[in-house]
């Protein structure tokens, strides 16, 4: 989605739990429409939130161990954990930042004990310092960051969030190199694979990734689409809600995946209520009901420096946010 200031600074193997995930053109039947809805899960921010220059601590933060135990207890099931690759690898080809990787380690460490699946997200919109990034810079930070990863259980790779910075065409074979680097290392660890811009499940087969991502293969992987409710599916208008727009938007992807017998992996949606409570409900309704493609989501977004914002579920002293009672609804 198209991130704003605003909005950007208000601040594991084949056999996950037995998913089955995967697939590719023409190489198994369509998946029986009886499969639920394996992963539920919530963003939890902070890692990828202020200025490079502040500190761990000051500018940034990895949620704490009790946010993972509170999204446990409310019956999710994975967390997607935001970060930028410049404070994880300060230097390309170069060595990762211990306090990161530590932060990354007590996280996932964290997690497993709560049963919680855990994305590793590099927030960085396909660009390194606000440039695009190159393949085979990826594709080493991409082998530093699986190493240590690799044979972790309940771990998952998000490949790139958003990347902005290339068109469908450009990301195929960047995509394809960094799979194959991932898998040289002997890690099964399922992937999360997006699609080019803003990766939005409604211009999925508009924008060209449909076509771009024709015939891809890997033995554990999930398609990662976003979509928001407003006008412009950005998730930047915080009131606005689009009649229909909760089903309709994830329409032609789900056909398009469907088709193909592969997974998806909804990386992001949020809502402000009551505003957005009929469409965040018709979206809800609509992954539970087509769940043999839709196997897994994030909420955006919980983490304890959002304040005020709208699209919050981190608690406050009054408890749950309503937002989370109409989740709990749909799991």
């Amino acid at each position: 989605m198209h991130v704003n200031l605003t909005r950007r600074q208000a601040l594991s193997g084949l056999a996950v739990s037995g998913l089955a995930v995967g697939g590719a053109a023409g190489l198994s039947p369509a998946p029986a429409r009886s499969a639920e809805l394996t992963y539920p899960g919530v963003n939890l921010s902070g890692g990828e939130f202020g200025d490079l220059g502040r500190p761990l601590g000051q500018g940034y933060i990895y949620p704490p161990d009790q946010a993972f135990a509170y999204y446990a207890s409310r019956g999710l099931r994975l967390v997607r954990l935001p970060f930028r690759i410049e404070r994880l690898q300060p230097e390309p080809f170069g060595a990762l930042a211990e306090r990161d990787l530590a932060e990354l380690r007590r996280c996932a460490a964290t997690a497993r004990r709560h049963g919680l699946l855990l994305v590793l997200d590099p927030h960085n919109y396909g660009k390194r310092d606000d440039r695009p990034m190159e393949a085979a810079d990826l594709a080493d930070f991409w082998k530093r960051l699986a190493t240590p990863f690799r044979d972790a259980p309940g771990i998952a790779y998000g490949l790139m969030n958003e990347p902005v910075a290339y068109k469908p065409a450009e990301w195929r074979p960047i995509v394809d190199r960094v799979v194959a680097t991932i898998r040289d290392l002997g890690s099964d660890q399922l992937i999360m694979v997006p699609g080019a811009g803003w990766t939005g499940a409604h211009s999925w087969v508009s924008e060209g990734n449909a076509a771009a991502f024709e015939g891809f293969e890997d033995r554990n992987f999930m398609f990662e689409v976003h979509q928001y409710l407003d006008a412009n599916s950005s998730g930047t208008d915080l009131q606005t809600y689009v009649p229909g727009a909760g089903e309709d938007r994830l329409r032609a992807f789900t056909d398009w995946a469907r088709a193909r017998a592969c997974r998806a992996f909804l990386g992001e949606f949020g809502f402000a209520l009551p505003a957005g409570r009929t469409e965040a409900g018709a979206m809800l309704a609509y992954l539970k009901a087509n769940a043999d493609v839709w196997r897994a989501y994030a909420y955006w977004a919980g983490g304890p420096w959002w304040g005020d914002y709208a699209f919050s579920i981190e608690p406050d002293k009054a408890g749950d946010k309503p937002q989370m009672a109409l989740l709990r609804e749909y799991l």
